[in-house]
């Protein structure tokens, strides 16, 4: 997948209507807030059907929306864990 692939997938929710609340609704459709463990796979797996491959990208900008970072990502980071580290290394302004 390309660099420009990538940001297509997750250009969406930079868009007008991804905030705060949409994504509180959008959890409730899930089942499970999204810095929550188990949040990731249950995205994907209700999103795949619909997207493809590109579910992962999609339940990984969520993410990055709710935690306002993208450092909450790497296998077996604990939550504590991605909470300082998100943090400390924000989007910057204009992201």
């Amino acid at each position: 997948m390309s660099r420009f692939e990538k940001y297509l997938i997750e250009a969406p929710l930079k868009s007008k209507g991804w905030d705060e609340d949409s994504i509180k609704k959008f959890e409730k459709t899930i089942g499970k807030k999204a810095d929550a463990k188990g949040f990731f796979d249950a995205c994907v797996a209700r999103m795949k059907p619909k997207m493809g491959e590109q579910a992962k990208g999609f339940c990984a900008a969520i993410k990055d929306k709710k935690y306002n970072s993208t450092m909450w990502r790497g296998k077996d980071k604990s939550k504590k864990d991605a909470k300082k580290l998100t943090k400390e290394h924000p989007y910057k302004k204009g992201d």
